[in-house]
């Protein structure tokens, strides 16, 4: 895959060579209010081969230390900078710091099933149904 990065910006990397995703690192520094969220410009730019997309995951880290979240979808089109929505879901403000790991984003494949055909009714596929949040129980 290729890469380009403006001034300031960081390559995207694996921590280990088994990782699922490349590493997201923030060129400023920049907080992220309490409760609140910020969008940071990561400077990297990507060719995502067509039939895949960049999808933008949480840093487990980050998520589960700080309640400091992410997520988009990069489609393959797309060669502008890569820009991550940080979401602070605690009470103190988070202060991200230059260099600082902020998200990863994995390249998945895409299943391009032709379009969407609209029907008056769903066939039932599956003992689930339309039953939602919770419906499996504990």
């Amino acid at each position: 895959m290729k890469v380009s990065i403006d001034a300031g910006a960081f390559i995207p990397v694996k921590a280990h060579a088994e990782d699922g995703g490349f590493d997201l690192k923030s060129p400023i520094d920049t907080f992220v209010p309490a409760m609140g969220s910020c969008v940071i410009d990561t400077g990297v730019h990507m060719a995502i081969k067509s039939g895949y997309a960049g999808l933008l995951v949480s840093k487990s880290g980050l998520n589960t230390l700080q309640g400091i979240t992410s997520t988009g979808l990069i489609d393959s089109g797309y060669t502008g900078s890569i820009k991550v929505k940080l979401y602070n879901n605690g009470f103190y403000d988070y202060l991200v710091k230059r260099g600082d790991k902020i998200s990863q984003i994995v390249i998945i494949p895409i299943i391009d099933d032709n379009g969407i055909e609209v029907v008056d009714v769903l066939d039932t596929v599956s003992g689930r149904g339309n039953n939602g949040f919770g419906s499996t129980g504990r």
